[in-house]
């Protein structure tokens, strides 16, 4: 059996219980690390996208213990699969990036990371044997212009969301989806961003769809998994 060290994230060396992982310090940073099995991290590529594969298990287990440190201490979540050979190369990991780390601990202090999906409202479906050719192409159009408008409007209540929040960051959207997006919001003006989110897209006649709150996965991009 091959063991290594995992790395979970970044946070300040500060007392954190934690049942199974540990800390290691070094210079006012700590790294969040559990002994593993190196064979469980192997083939898991080949994994079908399945909430029971092994691939899925482990990236719960690496969520569950970044959100229990989150809980206690600003995090700075590291890349799902970050193994080290052992205690020396946690504390080389710490101090290769030591000024970014800690800038970035104090950036996303107290906030937190909430994501947002909005999407048109829904199409009655045309049937066709019901309806002219001409009266087809003309509502076809007219679908066409709304959807260029609804997105003119997500691009809209992104820009007004990111106002409102110390980060932002918009992700490749795939389906019907008109907007994904990722937004860093102090704790204290969570509640206030929501209501937002749900104002700005009920007065345009958009679906929303918020998730969280999470670590701040989307705006911890110091890479330290190459120390």
């Amino acid at each position: 059996m091959r063991r290594g060290l995992y790395a979970y994230a970044i946070t300040r060396a500060r007392q954190i219980d934690l049942e199974g992982p540990w800390l290691i310090s070094h210079r006012g940073l700590a790294l969040v690390v559990a002994e593993v099995d190196l064979d469980r991290f192997t083939g898991l590529e080949c994994d079908e996208p399945d909430e029971d594969s092994p691939l899925a298990v482990l990236v719960r287990e690496h969520d569950a213990v970044v959100r229990t440190v989150f809980r206690h201490e600003p995090v700075l979540p590291l890349r799902f699969g970050t193994v080290l050979d052992g205690a020396d190369a946690a504390v080389r990991l710490l101090g290769a990036r030591h000024v970014e780390a800690l800038a970035w601990l104090d950036r996303v202090e107290g906030r937190r990371e909430w994501g947002v999906r909005v999407r048109a409202s829904g199409h009655e479906p045309v049937n066709l044997d019901e309806v002219s050719g001409t009266a087809y192409l003309l509502r076809r159009r007219a679908q066409l212009a709304a959807a260029e408008n609804a997105r003119h409007d997500a691009t809209a209540v992104h820009q007004e969301l990111a106002r409102r929040a110390a980060e932002s960051t918009r992700r490749d959207l795939a389906g019907d989806l008109l907007l994904e997006a990722a937004y860093l919001v102090d704790t204290g003006s969570e509640e206030d961003f929501q209501a937002e989110v749900h104002r700005l897209t009920g007065e345009l006649g958009l679906s929303a769809e918020i998730t969280g709150p999470w670590p701040p996965y989307s705006f911890t991009t110091v890479e330290f998994a190459d120390a």
